[in-house]
């Protein structure tokens, strides 16, 4: 009588611990918040890298471009709901799979004319499917898209050490000289020409004095001469 009833305890023990193990995993699952609705991602945006997707780098939606990370941006298209939480799963290349949920690290949803979600992951994981938690009811055929990413952009490689050097600023030695400066003399002018007999006005002036001269003295010597005989 003893033993079954220790028995009976045990058991009992065993199955409250049971329920309440079982209470607590209930309270730690997440629990809908009412008014809301999971959706999915438009199943023609995936699979997808972020250089597959259409591009576009905005500040405000994760920025970039970075050197080795990528960024995905969705949209919710109608303009009378929000995002609450994204949850995306990214295929990492020959490392499995990683789940991010919008909003955590390196991720936010924002309203910029309609609801966005923006994350950012390493450079070349692939996109394979996402869900949302959006407000409102639940709504027949609704889903969010993927609007856009930034790829990683590469960094500029330097210039290799051994490209040429500027071209050197000295002329080559032994290029011709400049011409010389001086014009080959011109044929002599008239004016230039040897005189070789008289010419100019400063050379007729003396022989007409003389000439003026000589006539005065002969009309002088005519004078005496006729007053001579007409007195004698």
């Amino acid at each position: 009588m003893r033993v079954r009833l220790v028995r009976l305890v045990a058991v009992g023990a065993a199955a409250g611990a049971m329920l309440l193990g079982a209470a607590g995993t209930a309270q730690a699952q997440p629990q809908p918040q009412p008014g809301t609705t999971t959706i999915s991602i438009n199943p023609g945006n995936v699979p997808t890298t972020a250089a597959e997707a259409p591009q576009m780098c905005d500040p405000e939606l994760g920025g970039g471009p970075y050197e080795d990370r990528d960024v995905f941006v969705f949209n919710l298209p109608d303009a009378e709901r929000d995002f609450v939480s994204v949850t995306a799963t990214f295929d990492i290349p020959d490392d499995g799979t990683a789940t991010i949920t919008i909003p955590g690290d390196d991720s936010e949803i924002v309203r910029q004319g309609t609801s966005k979600a923006w994350v950012i992951v390493p450079e070349g994981w692939t996109l394979v499917s996402a869900t949302a938690v959006v407000t409102g009811e639940p709504e027949p055929g609704l889903q969010f898209v993927l609007s856009h990413a930034c790829a990683a952009s590469p960094s500029p490689t330097a210039s290799p050490t051994g490209s040429p050097t500027a071209s050197p600023t000295a002329s080559p030695t032994g290029s011709p000289t400049a011409s010389p400066t001086a014009s080959p003399t011109a044929s002599p002018t008239r004016s230039e020409l040897p005189i070789t007999g008289v010419s100019g006005t400063g050379s007729l002036l003396p022989i007409t004095a003389l000439g003026l001269v000589a006539v005065a003295l002969g009309a002088f010597f005519l004078v005496t001469h006729r007053r001579r005989n007409t007195t004698g």
